[in-house]
């Protein structure tokens, strides 16, 4: 039987007490589409449950448990979803108007559409560093350019995305060994079933208010991005990530792995460096693709490497 809701926004909650009603809030005030919003707070120990708990409206369902982490509380909003599509919003942030209407209609043949978000601080006031802005500013994009854009890093904000949440139960929702690299896994899973589709639109607001559990990178943060990126390149298999088998599009997975920075892709790239040479293809002398040396020093002594002589720097 079908759904008859359309879309079920997903808010794990945990000592968010000042941000969460507002999230909520946002998620109930949207309209053109039949919506649930399923809270489920992790523990919190501040007064996160009495504002949600003042809440009246039918929509909002609201489940307490002894805290047990992001992933699981997830997972159990999306175990008692019933929309058709979900959308995971963190209680910290919040969806501007027309939002889910509009992702609704931009969601028409693929798994998951995204969007931008306006990344603001606590205060919603405009940051004055530009860095976590530009980001998430991914253009519009489709397909395998989405998939490749996810090999070099994850700049898809959790609360952008819409997604089928039957396709999200299908690979088994959010993986609850992960910290917090839960949403990144989800999107490559969801990928190899099908399309990803970004639009430029910003529709979310994202609270950067230096306690998020995304700010900088740490070494859990990168072994789990390191995780995650090889589990789908061993899964999906290098061409799922390639617009096309020439060399063309294999050198630009390439150069987006060397992007990437982790030491885990390196035998993924002498695999891609191999397979472009093989087929004819030359390796173009840039910064990015100077670490291939170490890795495949064989296929650079012939003098293939284009403009293969030294530059200054390394003369």
């Amino acid at each position: 039987m079908a759904s008859s809701l359309d879309i079920s926004v997903l808010i794990p909650s945990y000592n968010h007490g000042a941000w969460v009603e507002d999230a909520a809030r946002s998620a109930l005030a949207q309209e053109g589409v039949a919506l649930e919003v399923v809270v489920v707070d992790d523990g919190s120990s501040d007064d996160s449950v009495a504002r949600l708990a003042a809440i009246r409206d039918e929509r909002l369902r609201l489940v307490v448990q002894k805290n047990r982490g992001l992933s699981r509380a997830l997972n159990r909003a999306l175990g008692m979803a019933r929309g058709t599509w979900a959308k995971f919003l963190p209680s910290d942030d919040r969806l501007l108007p027309g939002c889910l209407q509009a992702q609704l209609a931009d969601a028409t043949g693929c798994r998951a559409v995204f969007c931008r978000p306006e990344v603001l601080d606590g205060a919603l006031r405009p940051l004055d560093d530009p860095a976590p802005q530009a980001w998430f500013d991914l253009p519009a994009r489709e397909g395998a350019e989405v998939r490749r854009a996810l090999v070099e890093r994850n700049p898809l904000s959790a609360p952008c995305g819409l997604f089928e949440r039957a396709a999200a139960l299908s690979v088994g929702g959010f993986d609850a060994s992960l910290r917090v690299t839960q949403d990144y896994d989800l999107w490559l899973k969801l990928a190899s079933l099908g399309d990803l589709r970004c639009v430029p639109e910003r529709r979310v607001q994202v609270r950067w208010h230096g306690d998020n559990q995304s700010t900088s990178a740490t070494p859990t943060s990168e072994a789990e991005r390191a995780y995650v990126l090889v589990s789908a390149l061993v899964r999906d298999g290098l061409d799922a990530f390639v617009d096309d088998g020439t060399p063309t599009g294999r050198l630009d997975l390439l150069r987006a792995l060397a992007r990437g920075g982790l030491r885990e892709t390196q035998p993924f790239q002498r695999r891609l460096a191999v397979a472009i040479r093989t087929a004819g293809g030359t390796i173009p002398r840039e910064a990015a693709l100077e670490g291939l040396r170490g890795i495949a020093p064989e296929l650079f002594c012939d003098g293939s490497w284009e403009d293969s002589q030294p530059s200054a720097e390394h003369k």
